[in-house]
């Protein structure tokens, strides 16, 4: 009797598992105690909104900020950006790379002898980081040694006890293959 319990409360959590995988919002709506949303509601909600439902042309597409209203579903393409949205230009985006880098490898240094391995191991968080994939790094490590930009770096950024030897990155130690 016990077994055929266990199995049964075992199926029910399988198909209330599927459930909740197929429908998400149905998990949120029932531990905040708001209707699920199934079939059943879905229909009485589609024939009253059919009875009541009135169409009145509208006069202007804009809210009172300027910017045209969105209301139901949406094509996230279309819309435009907002205009104050701050644009960084590819000399910022390779600064801010290699100021990471080179906090790391300070940090690194600290406890480790650097070298080849450690390189990369710095160049693989700092690509994770950026969420950069191996060609993106490739070309800003062509562009940041064309520039000397890992020095202009480690000369802005302050001393924080590292070594007085810290081997600069190069195309050859820190190419992620």
């Amino acid at each position: 009797m016990i077994k055929i319990l266990l199995k049964a409360a075992v199926l029910l959590l399988i198909v209330l598992s599927v459930y909740f995988i197929v429908h998400p919002s149905a998990c949120s709506n029932l531990l905040a105690g708001r209707e699920t949303g199934g079939p059943s509601v879905a229909k009485d909600s589609a024939s009253f909104s059919e009875e009541n439902q009135v169409i009145v042309p509208s006069d202007s597409n804009t809210a009172e900020n300027g910017s045209p209203e969105v209301e139901g579903i949406i094509d996230t393409n279309t819309l435009t950006e907002e205009e104050n949205q701050i644009v960084y230009s590819q000399e910022d985006i390779d600064y801010a790379i290699a100021s990471r880098y080179v906090e790391l490898e300070r940090e690194y240094a600290r406890t480790q002898p650097m070298g080849k391995d450690s390189s990369r191991e710095i160049a693989f968080v700092v690509m994770d980081d950026f969420e950069m994939s191996p060609a993106e790094w490739e070309s800003f490590i062509a562009r940041a040694t064309a520039s000397d930009l890992f020095n202009k770096v480690r000369r802005k950024m302050p001393l924080s006890s590292a070594p007085a030897t810290v081997p600069e990155p190069t195309a050859e130690t820190v190419s992620v293959q």
